[in-house]
């Protein structure tokens, strides 16, 4: 692709989200309260969920300008591919995560909770429903990303369960959104390393958005103002998984599996809460950013109309 193109697209990426914000999160947030999408947080405080509706459709508002630009320039290549598998993914992705926070059956956590109704009353949860749609859609996914028997099957692995990664850690402001981050960095900076700029840097122009939109939504999120929900934690944790998929060599991608298989077996056992609280430096990176409980329920009682 010609610098010229490119440099455009990545000031369209970067231009948009930041156009759409302030529109979109007033909208947003309006919706969400007419829809009664309060939840309580794990300070027993009700707060608004599925803030992750936001920064999906800035994303994939940006992405599909984004894609008409390419079309326009008569650009065909694995670049609009991508885009539109990536996309596609997000829409879905965040489609079952919705699905999931709008269903009144929050009782069941985690496979061994949800398949555990399953056994006992022989009915499928929400959780369930999110399980089987996001595996699907991480199949029908790799069926167009991969070009070898062992590619597909660790795609596969990493777009199925990066969503319900980036889901584990949503428990606390802003946590999620650092998770999100940390796993883009690792990606772009193996894709740096290993592939080169100019593709490492390609890659990136559909995943820039929904960066750029998770640091917009980051002081709503970790200011106890409104929650990701599994929408929005689905969405990020699925750009999170592409980014290896696309971005990255299959031994990186091999290993980012074994890393999410160990992260999903350990918190069926554990509290991750409780390791982050125990850890200085892990509590220390937590708790950045994070207003204290005192502020937070000033900010509620004051601004959000939720109390």
């Amino acid at each position: 692709m010609e610098t010229k193109i490119m440099m455009l697209m990545m000031l369209v990426a970067v231009v948009i989200p930041l156009v759409l914000d302030r529109p979109l999160y007033k909208i947003g947030t309006q919706k969400l309260k007419a829809l009664g999408m309060n939840r309580f947080n794990y300070e027993g405080e009700p707060v608004l969920t599925a803030g992750g509706l936001i920064l999906v459709c800035s994303s994939v508002i940006t992405g599909i300008v984004l894609i008409g630009l390419f079309l326009l320039r008569g650009v065909k290549s694995e670049l609009l591919l991508h885009g539109l598998l990536f996309l596609t993914g997000m829409i879905t992705m965040a489609f079952w995560g919705w699905r999931d926070d709008r269903a009144p059956d929050l009782d069941a956590k985690g496979f061994r909770g949800h398949f555990g109704v399953l056994w006992r009353e022989r009915r499928i949860t929400s959780g369930m429903w999110k399980l089987i749609g996001g595996t699907s859609t991480a199949f029908c996914l790799t069926l167009s990303l991969a070009d070898s028997l062992w590619a597909g099957f660790v795609a596969f692995g990493l777009l199925a369960l990066s969503p319900n990664i980036i889901n584990l850690f949503d428990l606390r402001p802003g946590r999620a959104i650092k998770v999100f981050w940390c796993l883009t960095a690792l990606a772009g900076a193996f894709g740096l390393w290993t592939i080169g700029a100019s593709t490492a840097m390609a890659n990136w122009i559909f995943l820039i958005p929904v960066f750029l939109a998770s640091m917009l939504m980051f002081p709503h999120d970790v200011g106890g103002k409104i929650m990701l929900g599994d929408t929005g934690a689905n969405a990020l944790g699925f750009a999170a998984g592409f980014s290896f998929v696309i971005g990255t060599p299959i031994y990186v991608q091999a290993s980012m599996l074994v890393l999410f298989l160990c992260i999903q077996i350990a918190a069926e056992f554990c509290s991750f809460s409780r390791v982050i609280e125990q850890v200085g430096w892990l509590r220390r990176l937590d708790q950045w950013g994070r207003v204290t409980e005192a502020e937070n329920k000033k900010n509620q009682t004051g601004s959000s109309g939720l109390v």
